[in-house]
C-alpha cells in the first residue's frame, strides 16, 4: 500500500511532544519580563549612585558635607532650578536629599517610570513602574528606594527590590 502523509498515532505524538516542551518552556518565557523590569531598576540605582557621587564630590569640595540637611544646606548644580531658581540642590551630610524633585534634576528616568515619597522627612523615596501600584512602604516588590545618610561619611542606602 502506498500512502502519503502521517498517521493518527504520529500526529498525536508530534503534538504531546509539542505540548511537553510548552509546558516547560513557556514559564521561564512568561518571568522575563519580571527579570527585565528588575535589571531596569538596577540600571536606575546605578544611576542614582552616580549621581549622588558626583554630588558628594562637589560637597568635599565646598567643604559642606559634616551639615545636617536644613534649607541652606546646598551646592550649585547650575541648572537654574531649585527652591529659588538659583540651581542650588539640597543636601544633606554632602548627599542629595531624598526628595524626588531634587533627583528629578539629577536622574531624568523615562517616563513609564514615576518618583514618589515616602513618608514627610524628605528622607526616603522610591521609583517604581507607573503600571505598577503606588508602593507605600520601601519593603514592596519591583521598586529601587532611596534613604538619605543619617551621619558624616556614611553614603545613602540605595535599594532594588526585585520584582516578581
Amino acid at each position: 500500500m502506498n500512502s502519503k502523509g502521517f498517521t493518527l498515532i504520529e500526529l498525536v505524538v508530534v503534538i504531546v511532544i509539542l505540548g511537553i516542551l510548552a509546558v516547560t518552556t513557556v514559564p521561564k518565557f512568561i518571568n522575563l519580563q519580571a527579570d527585565a523590569k528588575t535589571a531596569t531598576l538596577h540600571a536606575i540605582k546605578a544611576s542614582l549612585q552616580g549621581a549622588a557621587a558626583l554630588v558628594h564630590g562637589k560637597s568635599l569640595v565646598k567643604g559642606n558635607q559634616n551639615k545636617q540637611f536644613s534649607e541652606t544646606n546646598s551646592i550649585n548644580i547650575g541648572d537654574g532650578k531649585g527652591l529659588n531658581n538659583d540651581g542650588e540642590l539640597l543636601i544633606v551630610y554632602g548627599y542629595p536629599v531624598g526628595i524626588p524633585d531634587e533627583f528629578k534634576r539629577l536622574v531624568d528616568i523615562d517616563s513609564q517610570y514615576e518618583y514618589k515619597a515616602l513618608g514627610t522627612s524628605f528622607s526616603t523615596f522610591v521609583i517604581y513602574f507607573k503600571e505598577d501600584s503606588i508602593p507605600t512602604s520601601t519593603s514592596e516588590d519591583c521598586i529601587v528606594y532611596y534613604i538619605n545618610s543619617t551621619s558624616v561619611n556614611q553614603k545613602p542606602t540605595f535599594q532594588v527590590n526585585d520584582c516578581i
